[in-house]
């Protein structure tokens, strides 16, 4: 288990932050949760999420997110759900070639992982937020614009990985 005040301290994390990371750790831990459940859940909040910001009237308008390609605009959109959320202390999304991006996540600065912050003893990976991007972007356009590739993150080294297809 992390030394959990001095992960609160050194990734900033707010009351929110600490409640869900250790939410699903504790799940994790009673067995009653894995990747594939992860997944499933992160697509409904994503659509609760997407009600919420209907009816605060702070959808972003997609005629107005910036960006000439298909991938220029999703990295936009995680911008935008990043300020709203604040879930990734360091993330890049970037060109993967044939039509995917990949998102790189900062590991050591993600202020919702199961594992890292809400310290999940458990195998493999719990990480709610590449279905949570993909399907509140999707929901957003309004279209299937982005498909996660990957069943949930990867792990290279402190570098967490998602991979996406774009979708014209």
């Amino acid at each position: 288990m992390p030394d959990v005040k001095a992960t609160i301290l050194e990734r900033d994390l707010n009351p929110y932050h600490s409640f869900i990371s250790s939410f699903f750790a504790g799940f994790a831990e009673l067995g009653v949760v894995n990747q594939g459940s992860i997944n499933i859940v992160a697509k409904r909040a994503a659509e609760y999420l997407y009600t919420y910001l209907e009816a605060k009237e702070i959808l972003p308008d997609m005629s107005a997110v910036p960006g000439d390609t298909i991938a220029e605009i999703v990295k936009n959109l995680i911008l935008y759900i990043n300020k709203i959320l604040n879930l990734m202390g360091g993330y890049d999304l970037q060109e993967a070639g044939d039509d995917q991006v990949v998102l790189l996540i900062a590991g050591d600065k993600c202020r919702i992982c199961p594992k890292g912050v809400g310290g999940a003893e458990v195998k493999g990976t719990l990480c709610p937020i590449p279905s949570f991007i993909e399907s509140l972007i999707n929901k957003i356009a309004g279209k299937e614009i982005l498909d996660l590739v990957t069943n949930g993150i990867e792990k290279e080294g402190t570098t967490c990985i998602a991979y996406y297809q774009i979708k014209s």
